[in-house]
């Protein structure tokens, strides 16, 4: 069983190793252990998966950005933002827009 933690602060993140890497090391464990058999996954998964792939990349793409100015790094992040939408329209023909209207119906 997975336990989110709840008590986490900004702060706690920023001194410590986030609390969920463990629970992303065991979603990608279990993963490859069924790699071969396709999932099913709903709308609501990619979306979720998207969020947790979006959150882990722009925190890289922040220490990779560190020392610009802070508006360069709000035009990178937004410009990755708006690529990968685009990979996912692309490729699933699935908005992520649209997901999030649609989220949890």
């Amino acid at each position: 069983m997975i336990t989110i933690p709840t008590n986490t602060t900004t702060k706690h993140l920023t001194n410590k190793m986030n609390p969920y890497e463990k629970i992303l090391k065991e979603i990608a464990s279990g993963l490859l252990e069924v790699a071969e058999i396709k999932p099913n996954f709903s709308n609501d998964a990619l979306l979720d998966a998207t969020l947790i792939f979006q959150t882990v990349f722009m925190d890289k793409l922040y220490d990779n950005c560190k020392g610009y100015h802070l508006d360069y790094q709000e035009e990178i992040a937004n410009n990755a933002g708006a690529k990968l939408r685009k990979l996912i329209i692309e490729f699933t023909g699935l908005d992520t827009h649209e997901l999030t209207k649609n989220y949890g119906k």
